[in-house]
């Protein structure tokens, strides 16, 4: 299966192709549209199993590093991309000689890469089954399968390319099929809307990756991931920065990082994610949930040697990503749309994966991610269910009761909500209890304590924001009017006159697949601590870099101490684990979350009154969370309205007055210099013409009327004429 590694993005592509082309052309039917997209992503399925599997019994045991696709021989496997050429390198200890430029087209597996596609694959695959009965009717869908298998195509190759540019035709790629998919409704202002400012925002993002990968180029003169991990481990190339100090290597991390941020929703890039929400619900759990957003993260793992050179880097990227976590769940408590409130706990998540990379975690970070792709893209999908059960309606304070309506999406849900509110047992506990460990125990950077107690406190956060949503959605009262009663409320909502029931099974089998998945995915990485053997991690080992430890290393910046190093790679750090001090960090854990959810549920079902009195003690805080501190209208006023519009206005200043009156002002010199022409030949250049005319007619007039025919008088003036010369010789030989 190895060798058929190339047909994992390119059977999504060919589907694309054939739904986007023949889709209206050939009036395909929602069936045949059906089985065309989901077939040829259940195949990519197939494929990404047995190539993993034949990698890790039989390849990785016998070489010990990476499959290149170019290893299986030419095209369709591998070719030359970009062929031809040479570059100056800048830096390095090779600065000053010309390398050849030639980039190839070829695919990488590893461990990491590994995981991404077959988490791609399997969510992106129900995914793509919920979609079939969700968009059933729509009049675009064979276009809305036509962008989705698009964007697998681009998700696919930014996970499996072995070089920093293939990953950024993958990473524009997947920028542009988010665009399409977030404005699918393009009728709706508010979805052209979100669908502009996804793309601007993370186009900020992509300029700071692009000079990353120039800088890249100019100091290892190579773009594959291979080399220039190799290369950049030896200090020649990039230098072991102290903590505190600010060198190449936190150059090039930072521009990797804005890249990140942009991708993966980070403060201050934040913003486009929650409008994004705009798109379909499937969007939303496949892009914005399992795989698109976490693509800064794979690529900041990806890229683990870089950062690990910058301690300076990695404190930032961990404070970065805690500030996100706790600053989202802030607005998750009064969001009313229960896709938003989905939105902000994604930022939130991923806050929590940049985190862990950022106190050297990589592992913990990518195991939160697989974790996260099935109990967030379950709840994204059992809100569509919901949507679609009450007719496209969004508000959860139209909602409520649900759970009798609907069994199965509820108790689906539950596995989800439970996963993420890191409840013993469920996937979410064990990668965010990970998290929360290898952060209070970091030697990496400092302040490690501080910045477990964020976590900690988001933690808990986000136990009672999705707490309030299960409330909210499936519990108490229908606040709701349902045809038939049977619960009706006496309240008039969207819904009078339909009756409520449960989603077909298209709908009902993808999110009890994914409740299996959120439920048990985190057995996997099953903690030492806890009498397992964490086999994610060691799994994910050959892919993050192991720096050795530096004699009398003294940590941050004179080199990793051993238990540094520990930390670093996670190899070893759960020597520690089994002291008392990490079971008293999973028991606090356990008992914020297991006490915050009671809490909440007993103010929205039982003391509302008290509710109302929080509500209003903090009413300014409230406000400032509901309108999201007004971040949206600043950067509208700061970058959009001011920076923006304000260089707008110079540019048609310097457009209006300075080109087009330039342009303007050869034309009126045009004309002046034609007028000043036209007089001259009128009145100079005409005179002088017609003057010798009138000479010539004179002349022709006196010489015609000796002109008689006579010889007599030709011999008269041939005569007079020898005596006129010679009258004037002789006068001017005087």
């Amino acid at each position: 299966m190895l060798k058929l590694i190339w047909l994992i993005p390119a059977l999504p592509l060919l589907s694309a192709l054939v739904l986007g082309i023949f889709g209206r052309t050939l009036k395909l039917s929602e069936k045949t549209i059906s089985w065309i997209a989901c077939g040829s992503v259940f195949l990519s399925l197939v494929i990404s199993i047995g190539a993993v599997y034949e990698f890790a019994t039989s390849y990785w045991p016998t070489h010990g590093r990476p499959y290149l696709s170019r290893e299986a021989g030419g095209f369709p496997h591998s070719f030359t991309w970009v062929p031809g050429g040479e570059a100056r390198l800048t830096w390095g200890p090779e600065a000053g000689t010309t390398v050849p430029l030639r980039i190839e087209w070829s695919y990488q597996l590893d461990q990491l890469s590994a995981v991404m596609i077959l988490v791609v694959t399997f969510v992106g695959f129900w995914i793509h089954v919920f979609s079939i009965g969700y968009m059933r009717g729509d009049g675009g869908f064979y276009r809305f399968f036509a962008q989705m298998n698009l964007f697998m195509f681009m998700m696919l190759v930014l996970v499996m390319s072995s070089n920093f540019l293939m990953m950024f035709v993958g990473w524009e790629g997947v920028g542009l099929c988010s665009y399409l998919l977030i404005g699918y409704y393009f009728h709706w202002n508010y979805a052209a809307y979100a669908s502009k400012k996804a793309f601007i925002v993370n186009r900020v993002g992509d300029f700071g990756f692009l000079l990353a990968m120039f800088a890249i180029f100019s100091l290892f003169g190579t773009l594959q991931f291979t080399e220039v991990m190799e290369l950049a481990k030896n200090d020649a190339y990039l230098p072991q920065e102290a903590f505190g100090m600010w060198g190449l290597a936190s150059w090039i991390a930072l521009g990797l990082f804005i890249g990140a941020t942009g991708k993966s929703a980070q403060i201050p890039l934040y913003v486009w994610l929650p409008d994004a929400m705009a798109g379909p619900t499937p969007v939303s759990a496949l892009i914005h949930a399992a795989t698109m957003v976490t693509a800064g993260v794979y690529m900041v793992t990806r890229t683990n040697v870089i950062f690990q050179k910058s301690p300076t880097m990695m404190f930032v990227v961990a404070l970065v990503g805690v500030a996100t976590a706790v600053w989202a769940a802030s607005m998750g408590f009064t969001q009313t749309d229960i896709k938003k409130v989905l939105a902000y706990s994604t930022i939130s998540q991923l806050g929590y994966m940049f985190l862990a990379c950022g106190v050297g975690a990589f592992a913990a970070g990518i195991f939160h991610l697989y974790t996260h792709a099935f109990f967030k893209a379950l709840m994204f999908l059992g809100a569509g269910s919901v949507i679609i059960a009450l007719h496209h309606e969004m508000d959860m304070r139209r909602m409520g009761g649900l759970a009798r309506f609907m069994p199965i999406t509820y108790r689906t849900f539950l596995a989800g909500w439970l996963a993420i509110c890191g409840i013993p047992l469920f996937s979410g506990f064990f990668s965010k209890d990970e998290i929360l460990w290898r952060t209070f125990s970091t030697e990496v950077i400092p302040g490690g304590r501080w910045l477990w107690l964020l976590g900690f406190l988001g933690a808990g956060m986000t136990a009672f924001y999705m707490t309030r949503l299960v409330a909210l959605t499936f519990w108490g009262e229908p606040r709701f009017v349902v045809a038939g009663g049977g619960g009706a409320s006496h309240e008039h909502g969207a819904h009078a006159g339909h009756q409520v029931r449960e989603s077909p099974r298209v709908m009902t089998i993808p999110l009890i697949v994914l409740a299996v998945g959120a439920t048990v995915s985190g057995f996997i990485g099953w903690p030492e601590s806890l009498g397992g053997t964490n086999r994610f991690e060691k799994w994910l080992e050959p892919v993050i870099w192991h720096r050795a430890p530096e004699p009398g290393g003294l940590g941050f910046g004179h080199g990793p101490t051993a238990a540094a190093h520990e930390a670093l790679v996670g190899v070893g750090a759960h020597a520690e684990a089994h002291s008392a001090m990490e079971y008293v960090l999973m028991l606090a854990s356990i008992a914020l979350a297991a006490g915050v959810m009671y809490g909440c549920a007993i103010l929205y079902l039982r003391r509302r009154d008290r509710l109302e009195a929080i509500v209003r003690a903090i009413r300014p805080l409230y406000v400032a969370s509901a309108n999201k501190y007004w971040v949206d209208e600043f950067y509208e006023g700061v970058f959009v309205r001011g920076l923006a519009l304000g260089l707008s206005r110079f540019s048609w200043r310097v457009d209006a007055r300075g080109v087009d009156g330039g342009v303007n002002g050869s034309a009126w010199m045009t004309v002046f210099w034609s007028k000043v022409s036209g007089w001259f030949d009128l009145y100079v250049v005409d005179f002088i013409v017609n003057a010798i005319g009138a000479m010539m007619k004179l002349f022709s007039t006196v010489f015609r009327m000796a002109q008689t025919g006579f010889a007599q008088n030709y011999a008269l003036v041939i005569t007079t004429g020898l005596f006129l010369l010679t009258a004037v010789y002789l006068i001017l030989s005087w």
